[in-house]
């Protein structure tokens, strides 16, 4: 995940303020309840939103941040990423309490995503980091609403802003909690290469006449289940680092993709909901 720069505050976290801009027709003339979300460093526009929306500023949601992961504890904040001008930034998030499988250790993480296109929502994403490979596991909630944070793009008083944060905070380490008995399962249990290729047409079915790069998709993730770095090919474990691994080092990577990558629908995804069946 090359596209993260490297931090160690929140302070060295770049930031701007976003104001709302009346549109105007051909004609000069404003149009009813429409305004152009912009940077108001460069006027670089970033959306379009109605009348009743407010831009929360970087300041007020790294002020929220902080402030939350201060009422928590063990958290470091380790990078951030931007998307298209500033459209979106994202804020990476570091708990402090490893899970060490004899061994192989895996770090929890949330990302805080701030969002200036007036089309989607503030929200802290629960996820992980295998330190041998440094896949991206992503921990997809079953309630797609836990993780967001409407409220914070409206006029809430702080206290309730942070509330809000600790509680998204909470909710994360206990999806992370649940994740590491997840992960420790998933290593107990075998898992043969047959078995794998098995998986892998169940996630990318054979087609009649299908291209070969839909075939090569298939043969890359088989053999990342025995040749991924830190795979053995012996069990589910290794079946669900297969596939997280080509997803986070595979194709280009940018801000904009690793957003999308929380999605239910990502392979990464609907093998974990395989596997742990």
């Amino acid at each position: 995940m090359g596209f993260f720069k490297e931090i160690t505050t929140l302070d060295e976290v770049p930031q701007f303020e976003v104001e709302k801009v009346a549109l105007r027709d051909v004609n000069g003339n404003s149009i009813p309840k429409a305004y152009s979300l912009q940077r108001v460093d460069n006027s670089q526009h970033l959306g379009i939103v109605k009348e009743g929306y407010r831009p929360i500023q970087i300041e007020e949601m790294l002020n929220v941040i902080d402030d939350a992961s201060s009422v928590i504890g063990d958290i470091e904040h380790t990078g951030y990423a931007e998307s298209k001008a500033g459209r979106k930034m994202v804020v990476r998030s570091r708990l402090l309490h490893d899970i060490d499988m004899d061994g192989d250790v895996v770090q929890p993480h949330f990302y805080t995503v701030i969002d200036h296109t007036g089309m989607g929502s503030n929200k802290t994403l629960p996820s992980t980091i295998r330190v041998s490979c440094d896949n991206a596991m992503h921990i997809v909630s079953a309630d797609e609403s836990l993780g967001k944070l409407d409220g914070v793009r409206h006029a809430d008083t702080f206290n309730e802003k942070i509330q809000a944060m600790v509680n998204q905070i909470k909710c994360n380490v206990s999806n992370t909690i649940r994740f590491a008995s997840d992960a420790r399962q998933l290593r107990s249990q075998k898992f043969d290469r047959n078995q794998m290729t098995k998986l892998v047409q169940t996630l990318i079915p054979v087609e009649e006449e299908e291209s070969v790069k839909r075939q090569t998709k298939r043969e890359k993730i088989v053999d990342l289940f025995s040749n991924g770095r830190g795979n053995s090919g012996e069990s589910k474990w290794d079946a669900l680092n297969a596939v997280t691994e080509f997803e986070t080092h595979s194709g280009k990577q940018s801000t904009d993709k690793f957003i999308r990558s929380f999605s239910k629908n990502t392979l990464s995804a609907r093998t974990h909901n395989l596997l742990v069946a």
